[in-house]
């Protein structure tokens, strides 16, 4: 049954409606707990009929600390699974706003997101870098520890929908945006291109 859930797409449903019922949360920058409560209800609200739990911070592999190889403790902002089983492990998501920009926090989040989708037991199909603005919303796509595909949106001033923009323009760059750039150049500029 899990294989016929379209993780990219039921995020996206997920980070719509998040802009368009809760955009007064981003734009006055509130905190991103606040942010990723409300994204991670939008979610429940789609794959809970599938069985699956969606949880904030939830930092357990069973009994035991969910941990990585890299980083012995771990609370992702968002995990779609099966609590107390390793067999339904869809999504993990990082969510960073303007409120947060420091390059070692990327760094952290980045370090998790390949973690949870190559290490076992975890193995996570999909991971999800997020990056959530008044204006501007990117997402970095991850699969079995790697950068899969980069979506940038911006987002528009009445409706408060996600808009498609050129990803290469350096104007519609974020600071999550440049910080990818900067570190993973060639990977993420081929990305660009596709």
């Amino acid at each position: 049954m899990l294989e016929q859930i379209d993780t990219q797409e039921k995020f996206q449903e997920a980070l719509a409606k998040l802009y368009r019922d809760e955009y007064s949360l981003i734009r006055r920058r509130c905190s991103e707990r606040s942010i990723v409560f409300r994204l991670g209800l939008y979610l429940a609200n789609s794959l809970t009929k599938y069985g699956l739990d969606i949880d904030c911070e939830y930092n357990k592999n069973g009994d035991k600390p969910k941990a990585l190889k890299k980083k012995r403790l771990n609370y992702p902002d968002i995990l779609v699974h099966k609590r107390e089983s390793n067999e339904s492990n869809l999504l993990i998501a990082e969510v960073k706003t303007p409120n947060d920009t420091q390059s070692g926090h990327f760094q952290n989040d980045t370090t998790k997101l390949i973690g949870f989708t190559q290490e076992a037991p975890y193995l996570y199909k999909w991971g999800v870098h997020a990056y959530i603005s008044a204006t501007y919303c990117s997402l970095v796509w991850y699969t079995t520890g790697e950068i899969h595909e980069y979506v940038k949106y911006k987002v528009d001033r009445n409706t408060h929908a996600l808009l498609c923009v050129d990803q290469n323009n350096p104007r519609n760059q974020t600071a999550f945006d440049q910080w990818y750039v900067n570190n993973y150049g060639d990977i993420f500029k081929a990305i660009y291109k596709r």
